[in-house]
């Protein structure tokens, strides 16, 4: 029912034109991936997420204008990064807390994608997926727009939003409305790495996971779906890998969005000389992968400046001409890459999740799930979660060495990346300190999970007993579990570019609640302040009373302390 709904009112929608799509005589994207993919073209991709369209078109002219100066550099399309407001119905959307991140307040907003740059617009976060997914697919279809996402943004949540039956009806309509548009060139785009394949430690469950999303999109509801990923994949082998068998797994071939740039091996700590290494290596492998297994995918090279603040447009531009010339070279070092390794990494993985998706499919309906149903589908994963799936139906061996109790087919980057990190915290510490007796609730103002993840596990392992209410909490729930437990302390992860306003807000609700545990507030303590952009809020959170934390041990270094002067 929902999803015939979404195809009554997908096929009232008319498909937008962009300037790029008649810049290359094609009805769609995808039309020109399909020739890219078939003549060996090398399309290129940035991200870009300031506050209002028209600062968004103001910069994408410069770096088009920028892009020529330099001797034509290519660039193609660019993610309208979104504020996560506007996964929220529009009439909620003006007082909800402000994060970073583009806002779309009105048709000519929409309109101006496609009519006023000659970049190709793609809308991928907080669309499909959301609480506001049906009103954003027709904005992005109107607009022109042929690939939208984010379908592996369905774990996500929202600020004052409980209903996540709503918000999965709203997924299943959209992806109706998607899918009338099947034959105008529109697909459904999911880039994993922003949903629960972050946190798989096996990359044949987040395969399998692919898998489970084209079950529901295109089998049941029909549409175009191509996901796509990147920004957590670091080891070469297993990114080219992965990509080969994503591409095993698209029996139409869809062309996928894009292939994103390693984002979090850049640290806050590294030079800029390093991350340059870094970049160049994963952009480089990124197209010589596409040269010799074309997906008609866009490549993306990570701005240096990535975990230092947000990048502008130099910092844009800069990371074109990386790409660029990282083509050039590759074209002419191609015949030296042997491809073998990663094809037989490929086939592990397939295999895997080809056994992870058997076993999904069969426990779903154990559980008393109805897998024809989209909804039910959606609904029960997005419950469960991605380590309750994991541990549950995970392809690997039995371990207990592994945190999920299985040796995964194919390590992920994001598994040995925490363990390596939860390592190196463990072994700065000059002593540990015993934690034993004290109660620590840890949660994610966002939807931001890997640090998070290694909060609780080094705490734990120092003793504490921690509660760990996970991401995209709301700070009434944080207050709550922190009165409820009597917690010795709370940890606020953030990275979204509120974390002055989320930290004040959380120090006024414990006041309210007569709460004096130490708040701590750890991650990119940034946030748009008295005209400027992502300022460094830390003094001001420690004069409203929190504890602003820039490492990991800075919080444990401070944690004794803090609660020994409170008792």
């Amino acid at each position: 029912m929902l999803a015939r709904r979404g195809w009554q009112r997908g096929r009232a929608i008319p498909a937008g034109s962009t300037r790029y799509q008649r810049r290359h005589g094609v009805q769609s994207e995808r039309e020109y991936k399909e020739r890219a993919k078939a003549d060996g073209t090398i399309t290129y991709y940035i991200n870009l997420g300031l506050k209002t369209w028209p600062e968004t078109r103001d910069a994408l002219l410069e770096i088009e204008a920028a892009c020529r100066h330099r001797g034509g550099l290519r660039v193609d399309r660019v993610s309208l990064t979104a504020d996560r407001r506007m996964g929220l119905p529009p009439a909620q959307r003006a007082s909800a807390i402000e994060e970073t991140g583009i806002m779309f307040w009105s048709e000519t907003d929409w309109a101006g994608t496609g009519s006023e740059v000659d970049v190709q617009g793609i809308l991928n976060d907080h669309a499909v997926g959301s609480p506001a997914s049906v009103v954003n697919a027709e904005a992005a279809i109107r607009a022109g727009i042929s690939y939208v996402g984010n379908l592996a943004q369905m774990s996500y949540g929202y600020p004052g939003v409980s209903d996540d039956v709503e918000q999965m009806a709203q997924t299943v309509e959209a992806i109706g409305i998607v899918a009338a548009h099947r034959g105008n060139g529109v697909v459904l785009d999911s880039y994993i790495d922003d949903g629960f394949c972050a946190t798989f430690h096996d990359a044949a469950t987040s395969l399998a996971w692919c898998m489970f999303h084209h079950h529901v999109a295109s089998h049941l509801i029909g549409a175009a779906h191509a996901p796509s990923y990147g920004s957590t994949f670091a080891d070469p082998t297993l990114k080219a890998a992965y990509g080969l068998a994503m591409d095993a797994i698209n029996p139409e071939k869809v062309p996928p969005s894009l292939v994103h740039g390693d984002t979090n091996s850049l640290r806050l700590e590294d030079s800029f000389d390093r991350s340059a290494v870094i970049v160049a290596n994963d952009v480089f492998f990124t197209i010589a992968s596409q040269l010799a297994h074309p997906t008609g995918a866009a490549v993306h090279a990570t701005p240096l400046s990535e975990p230092h603040r947000i990048p502008t447009i130099e910092d844009v531009v800069q990371s074109l001409e990386i790409g660029n010339e990282a083509e050039r070279r590759a074209r002419e070092a191609l015949h030296l890459v042997d491809w073998r390794p990663a094809h037989a990494l490929r086939d592990e993985i397939v295999r895997g999740g080809r056994t992870v998706l058997a076993a999904m499919m069969a426990g779903l309906t154990e559980l008393g799930v109805d897998t024809n149903d989209p909804l039910q589908c959606l609904l029960a994963t997005r419950r469960l979660g991605a380590a309750r799936i994991e541990e549950m139906w995970g392809a690997g061996e039995p371990d207990t060495a592994y945190p999920r109790g299985f040796k995964p087919v194919a390590e992920t980057d994001t598994l040995r990346r925490l363990r390596d990190r939860q390592s190196g915290v463990l072994a700065n510490l000059h002593e540990r300190p015993d934690l034993l007796g004290l109660t620590i609730v840890v949660a994610s103002g966002d939807i931001h999970e890997y640090g998070l993840w290694v909060v609780a596990n080094v705490l734990r392992e120092l003793g504490a007993n921690v509660v760990d209410l996970g991401t995209s909490v709301d700070n009434d729930l944080i207050i709550q579990a922190a009165a409820e437990t009597a917690a010795d302390a709370v940890a606020l992860s953030t990275y979204n570019g509120m974390a002055l306003t989320l930290g004040r807000d959380l120090a006024a609700r414990a006041a309210r609640r007569g709460l004096t545990a130490p708040l701590f507030v750890g991650g990119r303590l940034t946030e748009d302040v008295d005209g400027g952009r992502s300022v460094d809020v830390s003094e001001r959170l420690a004069a409203d009373g929190l504890v602003p934390c820039p490492t990991l041990e800075h919080m444990i270094a401070r944690l004794r302390p803090a609660v020994a002067d409170r008792a």
